[in-house]
C-alpha cells in the first residue's frame, strides 16, 4: 500500500499483531459451599468442593469420594476439578466439586463430608 508522505510516495506495510497464548493455566473460581439450594427437576448445582488433604495441585479423584449419601430428591455427581478456600489448610487448595442434579420434587436435609445441606426440589 502506498501513501504520500511529505510529497514522497512511501510504501507502507501493515503490521499484523500476534496473539500470544500463556502457558500458565487460568484458575477457575473457587467452588462455593451452598448450604441451602432450591432447584427445579432437571437443574444441577455445585454444592461444595472436597479437598485432598492440603494439596494445592492435586484434587481427589471422584472414585475416592466414598462417603456419598443416597438422596431422595436427586443424585450427586462429579463436578470436575478446581479450587476451594480451606480454613484448615489456611488458603486455596485443589478440590473436586460435588454436583447435585435434581430428579424428584421434595426437600431433605443431608450431610456431605461434614457439611450440612438443605435441598428443595420443585
Amino acid at each position: 500500500m502506498f501513501h504520500i508522505f511529505n510529497g514522497l510516495r512511501v510504501l507502507t506495510i501493515p503490521v499484523m499483531s500476534v496473539l500470544l497464548v500463556s502457558a500458565v493455566p487460568v484458575l477457575a473460581k473457587d467452588f462455593p459451599y451452598r448450604q441451602t439450594v432450591s432447584l427445579k427437576v432437571g437443574q444441577s448445582v455445585i454444592l461444595k468442593g472436597v479437598r485432598n488433604q492440603c494439596s494445592k495441585d492435586k484434587a481427589p479423584s471422584w472414585g475416592s469420594l466414598t462417603k456419598m449419601p443416597k438422596l431422595k430428591t436427586g443424585v450427586l455427581t462429579d463436578g470436575g476439578t478446581g479450587t476451594m478456600i480451606s480454613k484448615t489448610c489456611n488458603g486455596r487448595v485443589a478440590a473436586r466439586a460435588i454436583k447435585f442434579k435434581a430428579t424428584k420434587p421434595g426437600s431433605e436435609k443431608v450431610n456431605i463430608y461434614k457439611d450440612a445441606f438443605r435441598i428443595t426440589v420443585k
